[in-house]
């Protein structure tokens, strides 16, 4: 089993991204899995297309911006895009943490093969506190979007199925939620909350539910 993962980090979403995934890293790489970091420069096109045609990981995790139809890597650069390449996420399990990509990318990925997508369809967001910008895993306020997003990847690389998988990124997304308006919510943690609401509702998980890496 392997993973092949994306990091571009050309600017403050992508850096928070591309940080927060390296506990994604690190837990595959306890579990002895063979580890594909596109980071930054190497988060091309042509590395993206090659690597996985060479590795064929069975888990695939892309950070970007993006689009109804296509995942940016380094620059905005399109990796993946609907009716060009999405072939190339056949018969292997993808998550993506970019914009609306769960709208047209995610349902042509597994109109063909034993393929399942998870993502959302519409923007994906989080808050941030700009005194963290140079230090993304330090900030509190990130911090509960990016782990709820980040524990598909976790339940996955542990053994869950896709769509349980899925279920407890929702869950914490929810929990995270509830606890900010339970406490004196003041204005950011009432934005926040609404934002942690808009991931659990925009996040789909399409194609084999059951499917485990």
């Amino acid at each position: 089993m392997s993973l092949l993962i994306t990091r571009p980090d050309h600017e403050p979403t992508t850096k928070y991204l591309s940080a927060w995934s390296e506990k994604i890293i690190k837990l595959a790489q306890d579990k002895g899995q063979k580890v594909l970091d596109l980071k930054s420069k190497k988060a091309t096109r042509k590395e993206f297309e090659g690597r996985i045609s060479k590795l064929n990981p069975s888990l695939v995790v892309l950070n970007g911006h993006g689009s109804a139809t296509a995942i940016g890597g380094q620059d905005d650069e399109i990796l993946v895009e609907a009716g060009d390449n999405d072939h190339l996420l056949h018969s292997r399990i993808t998550y993506a943490v970019s914009c609306s990509c769960g709208k047209k990318l995610g349902p042509k990925s597994v109109e063909k093969g034993n393929a399942t997508f998870i993502g959302y369809d519409d923007d994906f967001v989080f808050t941030s506190n700009r005194r963290c910008l140079s230090k993304p895993l330090e900030d509190k306020r990130a911090q509960p979007f990016m782990e709820a997003s980040n524990h598909i990847a976790i339940a996955l690389l542990k053994g869950h199925g896709a769509h349980d998988a899925s279920k407890r990124s929702k869950e914490m997304f929810e929990k995270s939620y509830k606890d900010l308006l339970s406490s004196n919510a003041d204005a950011n943690s009432l934005q926040d909350a609404r934002l942690l609401w808009w991931n659990m509702t925009h996040q789909v998980c399409l194609g084999n539910a059951d499917a485990r890496i």
